[in-house]
């Protein structure tokens, strides 16, 4: 198109307040001056716009979630979604260095996505994460959404499976519409239950179409929002999904140098004395990052209603035996479930 064409439509859009053509035109602009090697500037109107465009996504961000009305099931009436607004940041979680290198490129890559679409490239947005219960997935997801400005979207797969055939690949869909008419970080958790291999004998037929429904509505999902697909048990889904994520995150459980600086994070609020950390850390070995911050906030409370100035050694191990029996009695009650 003509510079002076663009110009045009340029300044129509923002005579007429239309945020998107205004926003597209000024790609087209930028897309324009990469072709002329004008990278210096490229990059400079790419960074006013993308500044710009921040703010006007979080001054917008609260009238979409309020004026449209959240999706439900059609024969229960339930809403299909949770939207939730995260206020965390990367200090509140502790990960390893390889998942941190992920994130902090995810983060990258999507807060530049137009930069990167102008040489045709696309930001990664479809994220898996797997690993046990307790170990950063769902804090992550909200952290990244955090960092970018973005609400949650959280799918309820207590409503989404529904018993009614052909009714949970509709569920499905009404979430992926939905989630067109904004820019969120959409997470689905316990992915399982509708991702499983469809070669699992004990899976209906109608568990199977669902999973094929969901590749469709993968494929074709926008990449103005991330997507993050959570699961305990990735063993158990379908080969075809794994293809379908840009990214895939094993959360595991801490390492005992991972540990000490878990316990470090989570008693620092609360005055405490004499903690051997190197000795305390491998009696916590085996435990998840949820498992090692509930033993430091038992522990806390109870310093707290004993009238104790401050958290010592003994209250903490005392914590961590009661956490590690309640754990005993549940995989005791999972194994005779199974018989």
């Amino acid at each position: 198109m003509a510079r002076g064409e663009l110009l045009r439509k340029l300044f129509l859009s923002y005579r007429r307040g239309n945020d998107n053509d205004f926003r597209s035109v000024a790609i087209e602009i930028i897309s324009e001056e990469e072709k002329k090697n004008n990278h210096h500037l490229a990059k400079d109107l790419f960074r006013i716009l993308e500044n710009d465009n921040v703010d006007s996504v979080n001054s917008r961000r609260f009238s979409y979630i309020n004026s449209t009305s959240l999706p439900k099931d059609q024969e229960r009436q339930t809403h299909l979604v949770d939207i939730r607004e995260p206020n965390l940041h990367m200090q509140d979680i502790l990960i390893n260095k390889e998942n941190t290198v992920i994130i902090q490129r995810i983060l990258k890559e999507f807060s530049k996505s137009e930069l990167l679409r102008v040489h045709g490239m696309k930001p990664l947005t479809k994220l898996l994460f797997c690993g046990p219960p307790g170990c950063g997935k769902t804090l992550c997801s909200e952290i990244i959404a955090s960092e970018l400005g973005l609400p949650v979207l959280y799918t309820r797969f207590d409503a989404i499976v529904s018993s009614y055939l052909g009714e949970t690949a509709a569920n499905l869909r009404r979430v992926f519409d939905y989630a067109a008419g904004g820019r969120w970080v959409v997470f689905f958790d316990e992915f399982d239950a509708i991702g499983k291999a469809r070669d699992d004998i004990s899976e209906h037929g109608e568990l199977k179409r669902v999973i094929n429904s969901f590749l469709q509505l993968l494929d074709s999902f926008s990449n103005n929002s991330i997507l993050i697909a959570a699961t305990n048990h990735e063993q158990l889904l379908d080969p075809a999904l794994w293809r379908r994520f840009d990214e895939v995150m094993f959360f595991p459980r801490p390492t005992v140098h991972e540990i000490r600086s878990l316990l470090k994070m989570k008693v620092e609020n609360f005055p405490h004395y004499g903690l051997n950390y190197k000795e305390l850390a491998p009696k916590f070995k085996g435990l998840s990052h949820a498992d090692v911050e509930r033993v430091c906030f038992d522990a806390i409370k109870a310093s707290i209603l004993d009238d104790k100035d401050s958290l010592d050694q003994e209250v903490l191990e005392e914590a961590l035996k009661r956490q590690k029996k309640r754990l005993d009695i549940a995989e005791n009650a999972s194994k005779r479930r199974k018989i």
